[in-house]
Order: C-alpha cells, then sequence, then structure tokens
C-alpha cells in the first residue's frame, strides 16, 4: 500500500479561535453549480454583526440576499473578488463604519488583518490552477500559521461541513474582509 505524503501544517496558529466558528458548519452549500461566494460572505457578514453589534442575522436571509447581489448578478459563470466586493459593499452601504476591502494577494494581506487589534475573518478564494483540492472556491479565513518549513497555511470555514479547514495559502488568490472604521 502506497503511503499518503503530506505536508506538515502549522502547531501555532495566529487569528481568531476556531471555536468562533464552529456554528458554520452546519451552513453547507449543496446548491449546484455552487454558490460558494455567497456562502463564504454570509458567514463573514454574519460574524461582523455578531462581533460588532450582537446582532445575530438569520442565515437564511444572508444567503438570499447575498446570492442575488454575488453569485447571480453577473453575466459570468464563477465569482470574483470583485464580485464579493461589489456585492458586500451593496448590503453594507448603509453602514458607513463598515468598509469593505480587497486585495488580490492573500499571502500578505491575511497575516496583515489577523495581526491587527480586533482582527476579523476574511473570504479568500482558492485556485483550480494552484493545485487547490478545493479547485476554484471561497473560503473564511480566520487565523494563519507557519509550518516547521516557513510554509504559510491558512485555517478556515469551508462551507461544506468544516470549520477548521487548513489551505496552503500558495493555493490562495484574492481576499475580501470588512473593516470598522472610525467615523466621529
Amino acid at each position: 500500500m502506497k503511503e499518503k505524503s503530506s505536508i506538515a501544517s502549522p502547531i501555532k496558529w495566529v487569528g481568531l479561535k476556531p471555536y468562533r466558528f464552529k456554528k458554520y458548519r452546519t451552513w453547507i452549500n449543496r446548491v449546484k453549480p455552487g454558490i460558494c461566494g455567497t456562502y463564504a460572505s454570509a458567514a463573514l457578514v454574519h460574524d461582523t454583526f455578531l462581533q460588532e453589534y450582537k446582532v445575530d442575522l438569520a442565515k437564511d436571509d444572508l444567503l438570499n440576499g447575498l446570492k442575488s447581489v454575488i453569485d447571480d448578478l453577473f453575466p459570468y459563470k464563477g465569482t470574483f473578488p470583485w464580485d464579493l466586493k461589489w456585492g458586500l459593499d451593496y448590503v453594507l452601504r448603509d453602514i458607513p463604519e463598515l468598509k469593505v476591502k480587497m486585495s488580490l494577494v492573500p499571502e500578505t494581506t491575511v497575516v496583515n488583518v489577523l495581526n491587527q487589534p480586533n482582527p476579523m475573518p476574511l473570504a479568500v478564494g482558492t485556485a483550480k490552477l494552484f493545485g487547490s483540492n478545493y479547485k476554484n472556491h471561497w473560503l473564511l479565513v480566520y487565523a494563519y500559521g507557519y509550518n516547521q518549513d516557513g510554509k504559510l497555511f491558512f485555517k478556515a470555514y469551508d462551507n461544506h461541513g468544516r470549520y477548521q479547514a487548513v489551505v496552503p495559502a500558495s493555493q490562495t488568490i484574492g481576499c475580501v474582509w470588512i473593516e470598522k472604521q472610525d467615523i466621529s
């Protein structure tokens, strides 16, 4: 029997604790074709409102509302970082203290965002082109770590029932997150 090779994942993680995202293990994307951009965005908005305002938004309302402005709005198949940003900007347009940000380079952005005081999770895209087992998919990343070889990994909710999924950062491209702005 051939032994499966694997790269050791990190022992130490930086960022948010997994138990905060345990509730999303029941938020499973069963739509065909998948609407992973909507699921990652819904979990991002849900977590933001829970942390910032102590408001527990309804999952189905979030999914239905975000699907219309993320996965259904554009004439092409799939979702790109700008689709998530546009949809989240639209949904959060009346809340001036929440600003949606986007980057095409998760490897530096995730580390920077999760090292800020009061960090928030980020929607991060994986890419088939980069060898991701998820193929082209969206995850909600909340922690990062380096293995003993210095390789960067992300810990995430994967919208398939796993809230502690571990993915190599080298298999990701594009990220979107929400920052709270001081508007005083």
